[in-house]
């Protein structure tokens, strides 16, 4: 063995893979909470349009990102069922409304009508005189009757799937359209006001449709977000909500990746300080005095030192990398130690033997270490370092430890 290593690590600590789930059951249940936003919101849209015929969604269950797994997952059923069943009765409200809308023009004669027939009497010259009754109106033509309801119930089908964000200038022809054909326009301009209907219908439900794509994207994308403190996360979550708010149809370039990198960030952090505690803890179990701080200062710079037991200036260099799950560790002398070769080397070899009884106990809180890198004892000069970065016996309790030998 030797005094220089690098190591790989894995954190499969109880505390890791509680966050992984969790984090798993968050991405869902936001998924489900944004499907809500948007149908009450929806709804809300109708109403201004139906008014009160239009019914309120509930607000469904709540959850938070540090709810167990279980409790989060019962809350993303129970979400996904109200959207469910919310959905259907908007769809149905929606439908009502607009055919009750064109229940008064469907009950009045159409206009291309001829108005009935009457019989009047007039006096003259003292002799009352009955004029002749115009020619009676022909029956109601029932088929034409009903071709007429036909395409005002098709009308008011189409208008019902108008989104409800339609804009005016969108909506008020498509209204005008339904109440044409729905008071009897001849069947010639009534297929022709269809036709521009379910275009102009089809085309604004294009618009919603990638406004959908985009909102579930962008929700998608927020969910690890809200899992993250910082500002960096708040500042992405709040520019999610504007977009979304503001109906946004694409998700902006960079953002993607820049909210990836805040949670790629704030993984690798907590998984720094998993590796740092258990680094600490092993380490003074094996006799080996830290500073108080030590794991904040290795999780947060990547760099801390402890003292080997005894006062004889060496200590162990531990270096996490920034960017990549790596483990370093190298003996160092501090700078008003004499230099003596085989000191160092004795140094050394005791660090190679508490290595391997380092790396059993990391591994048993759940982070398994897979060397890839070492210097054999000898082999490099012995870092020197400033004698205050290695702990002095006087630097904590911690220090006090007796030397826990795990063959």
């Amino acid at each position: 063995m030797s005094g220089i290593t690098g190591a790989r690590y894995v954190v499969e600590t109880p505390a890791e893979r509680l966050a992984r789930e969790q984090r798993a059951q968050w991405q869902q249940f936001v998924q489900a909470r944004g499907e809500l936003e948007a149908l009450r919101a929806e709804a809300d849209a109708y109403r201004s349009v139906y008014g009160r015929r239009i019914g309120r969604v509930a607000a469904g269950a709540r959850a938070r990102p540090g709810h167990s797994p279980d409790r989060i997952a019962s809350a993303t059923a129970e979400v996904s069922l109200l959207v469910e069943r919310e959905r259907e009765r908007l769809r149905e409200q929606v439908r009502a409304a607009a055919q009750e809308d064109i229940g008064g023009l469907l009950a009045a004669p159409a206009t291309t009508g001829t108005a009935p027939a009457s019989t009047t009497r007039r006096r003259w010259d003292d002799r009352t005189v009955a004029e002749p009754a115009p020619p009676a109106a022909p029956p109601p033509d029932t088929g034409a009757q009903e071709r007429r309801r036909v395409r005002a119930a098709r009308a008011a089908e189409l208008l019902s799937r108008l989104p409800a964000t339609a804009p005016d200038d969108v909506r008020a022809p498509c209204v005008a359209a339904v109440a044409e054909i729905a008071s009897g326009a001849p069947a010639s301009r009534a297929q022709l006001l269809l036709r521009d209907l379910e275009h102009r219908v089809r085309a604004q439900r294009r618009v919603e449709e990638r406004i959908a794509l985009a909102r579930r994207d962008l929700t998608a994308l927020a969910a690890p977000l809200e899992t993250v403190p910082g500002a960096a996360a708040a500042r992405l979550r709040e520019q999610v909500a504007r977009l979304v708010a503001e109906r946004a149809d694409r998700v902006p370039d960079g953002l993607r990746a820049a909210a990836d990198e805040v949670v790629g960030q704030a993984d690798r952090a907590r998984r720094r300080k998993a590796v740092a505690d258990a680094v600490r803890v092993g380490l003074t179990d094996l006799g080996y005095r830290v500073d108080e701080g030590f794991d904040t200062a290795l999780a947060g710079t990547g760099v801390a030192y402890a003292a080997m037991d005894g006062d004889r200036g060496y200590g162990v260099k531990v270096l996490l990398d920034h960017d990549s799950p790596v483990l370093r560790t190298q003996v160092v002398r501090g700078g008003g130690t004499p230099a003596d070769r085989s000191d160092d080397a004795a140094a050394e070899r005791k660090f190679c033997d508490d290595y391997e009884v380092l790396k059993r106990r990391v591994r048993r809180n759940g982070i398994p270490i897979d060397q890839f890198g070492q210097v054999d004892p000898g082999q490099r000069a012995v870092q020197v370092v400033a004698d205050e970065v290695i702990p002095a016996r006087s630097s904590g309790a911690a220090g006090q430890q007796q030397r826990k030998q795990e063959r």
